[in-house]
């Protein structure tokens, strides 16, 4: 007797097993095997290498079986079987089909070791590919992790007065304040902040803050967080340190967001990063719109951050016209 529940539930297993089956079968028909799309691209860089490839075999057999025959010839004079052969003559041939032999021989060689190198470089060009798309992934998501995160923000020219502190977030959407966000160790941090110093009128007028995050720094010291007790002594941090476009990253959650950056930024560009530092530039809207390393083009990001925002606010006049 059948159990009509039973028979339900196994019959909508079957069809729920079969539909992955087909949707797994459709994958591997639409994915193309790594090695076939490597090898598709190299012969699309050099299209006659088969071709070459092709005649090195044709005309080296050719001449492989006249140098056999020849030989053959040679051998039959030699032994006295045949009088009408000129060994001379069949000497000189047997060296022209030989060294015709040869000379293919060395040329099949030749491009096919420079196939291979070709081969090669397209699969670590492929594959690099592939490592930098899931990079950039990582990278989106870490907008979210970012706009998390806490900075403390001057809110007076009177260094006595406390930094108040607020989530990026909270920045963006309310004070619509762009960020440059600055990681490296002390110097490139300072010739990021000196450079930035030249650009302060345009930071203030267009919203741009600067978040410095100095790399091996100890624990126990403040990041870039000047003392305005201290006055203009020893330990005293100089002025472009303290200006307003100035904010300080705040909470260990930042060495972890800074520790992944890192990560990428060296899988990318190698261990230089560590000397020359990186910058992500966030737009207001949280989109982080780039990375790079060395040298911080405040100028141009400035500009592209004002672009940016044009662009957004023409989208939201047109808009309000709809």
């Amino acid at each position: 007797t059948a159990i009509p529940g039973k028979s339900a539930e196994v019959s909508q297993q079957s069809a729920t097993t079969q539909l992955f089956a087909e949707n797994d079968k459709k994958k591997s028909r639409g994915a193309l095997d790594p090695e076939v799309k490597s090898r598709l691209i190299t012969e699309s860089i050099a299209p006659w290498r088969t071709l070459r490839l092709f005649l090195y075999v044709a005309l080296g057999s050719g001449a492989a079986l006249g140098g056999f025959i020849t030989a053959a010839g040679v051998a039959a004079a030699l032994s006295g079987a045949r009088t009408d052969v000129d060994l001379n003559t069949e000497y000189l041939n047997l060296a022209i089909d030989f060294g015709a032999v040869l000379v293919f021989a060395v040329l099949g060689k030749f491009d096919v070791d420079k196939g291979n190198e070709l081969n090669t470089k397209v699969e670590e060009k492929i594959q690099k590919t592939k490592d930098n798309k899931i990079i950039r992934k990582g990278m989106k998501e870490r907008e979210q992790v970012l706009s998390k995160l806490m900075i403390d923000l001057r809110v007076s020219e009177d260094t006595a007065v406390p930094l108040q502190r607020a989530s990026v977030e909270a920045v963006q959407s309310g004070g619509k304040q762009h960020m440059v966000v600055v990681i490296g160790p002390r110097k490139a941090i300072r010739d990021a902040l000196l450079a930035a110093n030249i650009l302060k009128m345009e930071f203030s007028v267009r919203d741009v803050l600067i978040v410095p995050y100095e790399l091996n720094k100890k624990k126990d010291e403040d990041k870039i967080k000047p003392d305005g007790q201290k006055g203009f002594g020893s330990n005293s941090r100089p002025t472009w340190e303290m200006q307003p476009y100035v904010a300080q990253p705040a909470g260990e959650e930042w060495d972890e967001y800074v520790q992944s950056e890192l990560n990428d930024a060296i899988a990318q560009n190698g261990e230089k990063v560590k000397e020359e530092g990186i910058a992500i530039i966030v737009a207001n809207t949280g989109e982080i719109i780039r990375r790079g390393v060395g040298k911080v083009p405040f100028r141009q990001i400035v500009e592209e951050l004002e672009q940016k925002t044009k662009e957004e606010d023409m989208l939201d006049l047109g808009f309000l016209q709809g």
